[in-house]
């Protein structure tokens, strides 16, 4: 309940506005010249049961960007460099209040100013590393909702932290996102693009190329893959650190195997290594862009070669949970968008033609490296036999 105190002091006459919570506690007060003033402010705050509850709070006091601090310092996610850069983006726009100021409202005209916002995308490798341009186009609705979860998230750490009694964020909306592409080859195109990749000036583009269509790994995965982590003996791939954070075994079909032993190496050494600085990945856009030009495959990224390797396993017969093990999917619903509603749902009917489960094996050594990887033996010769 507010309650509003007449102050006389020596030259004048103020108003203190109180606003205590439901125990009669001291929450928050201000100080009006005015009487009439005191009393629209204590009206307005009352009105919000929510914002008296979080005057009460351990966080009432501080500010969002000690809060941004504070989240990034125990943070462990993935795409540091991404989390960081949306991170501060809302220290930016919210630093300066404190916790329960931030309200449904504010953040709403945040968003909005988001969306309107220029493109800003980084610069890339190479002498410009590091580097920030501004595109001559507005913000994609997908753009938007990923800052807009980073902000959630911080809310969510606060409400868990007992900073605050309610994420303001779920209080908004996100905005609809467009379908993401895609695209698949056509067999006149997937050897147009290997032949082209194969004439490449950079030699392991083929290689890269070949294991991204034949294995389903992310190019992130790919870069990041070290001599250390294929096993030639059982033609595995091992996958420590994954886009959703399971380590994951690939299988590796036997003509991508022979042509990754052309370029074998030892330890912990990149597979596809930047000539100039080993340990870090190949810079391979331009060699890409060159083999699709002169492949003439358009409206194609590198990301859809994975849409190709699940749509061929869909149609080859494998179902939605053998497709899901193998591309790394998190659950089943993330695979539409790469074999199609049609494929999807002949992948829901059962086993393919012959395919049985027929024992779990174990095809990694435990203890020493700390993988225990697990394979139906039945399903794993099925594609090596079928997808190559």
């Amino acid at each position: 309940m507010a309650t509003i105190r007449k102050i006389q002091r020596q030259s004048d006459v103020v108003y203190k506005a109180i606003i205590k919570d439901r125990f009669g506690k001291t929450v928050k007060s201000k100080t009006f010249p005015k009487k009439t003033d005191a009393k629209i402010w204590a009206d307005r705050i009352e009105s919000n049961q929510d914002a008296i509850e979080a005057y009460g709070t351990k966080g009432a006091k501080m500010t969002f960007a000690e809060l941004v601090d504070e989240y990034m310092m125990q943070w462990q996610g993935k795409s540091l460099a991404q989390q960081q850069s949306r991170a501060l983006y809302w220290s930016e726009q919210f630093g300066q209040y404190q916790l329960d100021e931030i309200n449904a409202d504010k953040i709403r005209t945040a968003l909005k100013t988001l969306q309107s916002g220029k493109c800003n995308v980084g610069n890339g490798r190479g002498k410009n590393a590091g580097a920030i341009k501004t595109l001559d186009k507005i913000r994609s609705s997908t753009t938007v909702n990923r800052y807009r979860a980073v902000l959630s998230a911080i809310h969510n750490y606060a409400f868990r932290q007992g900073y605050i009694t309610s994420n303001p964020v779920k209080k908004t909306s996100s905005l609809p996102s467009p379908k993401g592409r895609v695209r698949y080859l056509s067999d006149v195109e997937r050897e147009r693009l290997l032949a082209a990749c194969q004439q490449s000036e950079w030699p392991r583009l083929y290689l890269l190329v070949l294991m991204a269509m034949t294995t389903g790994m992310r190019k992130s995965e790919l870069l990041r893959l070290t001599w250390a982590d294929i096993d030639f003996d059982n033609g595995l791939a091992f996958l420590d650190d994954t886009k959703n954070g399971e380590p994951r075994v690939c299988p590796i079909p036997a003509p991508t195997l022979a042509e990754i032993k052309r370029f074998r190496g030892l330890g912990a050494a990149l597979v596809f290594p930047s000539q100039l600085k080993p340990d870090q990945p190949f810079e391979f856009k331009k060699h890409w862009q060159k083999a699709l030009d002169e492949a003439k495959v358009q409206d194609f990224v590198f990301h859809c070669l994975r849409h190709d390797f699940c749509s061929s396993l869909a149609m080859h017969g494998a179902t939605l949970a053998e497709i899901a093990e193998l591309a790394g999917h998190a659950d089943y619903q993330t695979l539409y968008p790469s074999i199609g509603e049609t494929q999807a749902k002949n992948s829901r009917r059962g086993h393919a033609k012959g395919l049985e489960v027929q024992r779990i094996i174990k095809l990694a050594k435990p203890s020493s490296t700390g993988r225990k990887p697990v394979f139906s033996a039945g399903w794993l010769g099925f594609y090596r036999e079928n997808c190559t």
